[in-house]
């Protein structure tokens, strides 16, 4: 893979940079079709014991992880990868730990609060790879370029920012990645399709900012679905309820803790 000077640039003034058609090799689209139908097998079968999970009510649930995203993650990690993550961030792949997740939209649902998934001090890299094509209704993830150069309160951003800032869906085909900071603001948007909308997630944390010393996942044999954003008890269910039929006092609540803490 020829290195572009420009992908610098971009990346540090945006926040993200995409690669179109990053993987499109015959075992690739074996390994996302073959996950693709397992997801929604597992979604199906397992209906009773995901509803309690928190998460479900918003519609953004969590893929653990498996063996399946660690052959995908071999895929792009041998397609030059370093080369890339040394191009944009001047660190090789191995001062990074990389952790495999992702993450199921399910129809009808998905609308997130803008947010970031992390502070700025503690660099993380969030790398979204494409095992179908996302459009504009599937529920696309959608970032506020630039976003990520200060790091500022949730009550400011929503406040003195959020109506001033210019807004990109970052829609994608089949085999695309999405390299971004973990800081940028961004949200998930709503699925209007009729099917789940997949999207695996490898995680890049600093070596010297990992707490773990010996960096150790579990990888699951198979495909399975767990809880995210919120958690499970009665509190974070209640939480959930309110963020979802009472968006706007929820909102005000988190700007209200944001302001106190801050």
């Amino acid at each position: 893979m020829i290195i572009n000077k420009k992908w610098k640039f971009f990346f540090e003034k945006q926040g993200y940079i995409q690669f179109f058609q990053y993987l499109s090799s015959k075992r690739f689209k074996k390994i996302s079709t073959k996950f693709i139908n397992q997801t929604s097998l597992q979604f199906k079968k397992n209906q009773k014991k995901i509803k309690k999970f928190g998460g479900f009510n918003t519609g953004n649930l969590e893929l653990l992880p498996n063996v399946e995203m660690k052959k995908l993650w071999n895929m792009i990690k041998n397609n030059d990868l370093n080369k890339i993550i040394f191009s944009l961030t001047n660190k090789n792949l191995d001062n990074y730990h990389v952790k495999f997740t992702g993450n199921v939209s399910m129809p009808g649902k998905g609308d997130q609060l803008y947010h970031t998934d992390g502070p700025k001090k503690s660099r993380k890299l969030m790398i979204t790879l494409a095992i179908s094509d996302v459009g504009k209704k599937d529920g696309p993830t959608e970032v506020i370029p630039g976003s990520h150069t200060k790091q500022i309160p949730f009550w400011k951003f929503y406040l003195l920012s959020y109506f001033f800032q210019k807004k990109k869906k970052l829609t994608m085909k089949q085999g695309d990645i999405v390299i971004r900071e973990s800081y940028i603001w961004h949200k998930g948007t709503k699925n209007s399709s009729n099917k789940l909308r997949n999207v695996i997630l490898f995680i890049l944390t600093p070596k010297k900012d990992s707490k773990e010393k010996k960096f150790k996942e579990k990888i699951y044999s198979n495909i399975r679905i767990g809880r995210n954003m919120f958690g499970n008890s009665f509190k974070e269910k209640i939480k959930e309820f309110v963020s979802v039929r009472l968006t706007f006092i929820y909102l005000i609540y988190i700007i209200m803790v944001s302001f106190v803490k801050n």
